[in-house]
């Protein structure tokens, strides 16, 4: 774990280093994604414009409703601290104002969410490698070969997990920021694999990544060490991620059997 970056003799925080590359190449990366969508150059640097503020203010009030306890200290709901942040609320919102530009724009919300797909997944891994730098994030204790000791400052979160508040911080923990990572970018070329391989149309491969992604968090949940209230974390999240996944097949499903219908 490296939680101050030293480049150029400059000490950066790892965690808004990863945050602000993942934003850069994210956008690199729609930018020409978009425009073979349909959009013109102006259009889509609008939309991406749109879209990343959408992002930062829905996963900031997502965050705020599923981890109401995190706003009792120092941190506010209208903070513009990179903390307190939360990856479904994000893409809702930020999916939310594409739909709505791509009506306006006579472009097809399915090609926009699909053209976002990999610029997504892709931001999304270098955010999760910086919460890995910084050791926040941190899973539950393991005495398993995958176990990782992060800084101090993330021991507090395997601490409450565990209910055993005399365990010391440098006890190892689940990685599961690296889990997160190496499962999201797996599914990228599985699901483009897939999607070419069955001619599969418009939109399936947002939705079957959305799919691959929610199972990703779902099989992780359990060792992650949240500080979210219990329901939360056993009805809520595990109840959402089963929805999406279903969702997402069952309308891939559902456009292709309408495709091949005469």
């Amino acid at each position: 774990m490296c939680p101050l970056l030293e480049i150029g003799g400059w000490q950066i925080p790892a965690y808004n280093f990863c945050a602000l590359l993942a934003a850069i190449i994210g956008c690199a990366l729609a930018l020409p994604a978009l425009r073979r969508a349909g959009l013109g150059r102006a259009q889509a640097i609008a939309l991406l414009l749109i879209m990343i503020p959408a992002f930062l203010i829905g996963s900031r009030l997502w965050n705020v409703v599923v981890n109401p306890g995190n706003y009792l200290g120092g941190l506010k709901w209208y903070s513009l601290r990179w903390a307190g942040l939360s990856f479904y609320g994000g893409a809702l919102g930020a999916g939310t104002a594409l739909i709505i530009a791509a009506w306006q724009w006579d472009l097809s919300p399915w090609a926009g969410l699909d053209a976002m797909t990999v610029p997504g997944g892709v931001a999304f891994c270098l955010a999760r490698l910086g919460c890995f730098l910084n050791g926040c994030c941190a899973g539950r204790a393991t005495s398993g070969p995958l176990g990782v000791v992060f800084p101090s400052k993330a021991g507090y979160q395997q601490v409450l997990s565990e209910w055993m508040p005399f365990l010391s911080a440098s006890r190892a923990v689940h990685p599961t920021q690296l889990y997160e990572l190496a499962g999201a970018a797996l599914g990228l070329p599985l699901v483009f694999w897939l999607v070419k391989r069955l001619r599969l149309q418009q939109g399936a491969s947002f939705l079957l990544y959305t799919a691959w992604f929610s199972a990703v968090r779902l099989a992780v949940l359990p060792l992650r060490a949240l500080t979210y209230p219990d329901i939360i974390k056993t009805v809520v999240y595990p109840l959402l991620y089963v929805i999406v996944i279903l969702l997402g097949i069952a309308i891939v499903l559902r456009r292709a059997r309408t495709k091949k219908q005469p």
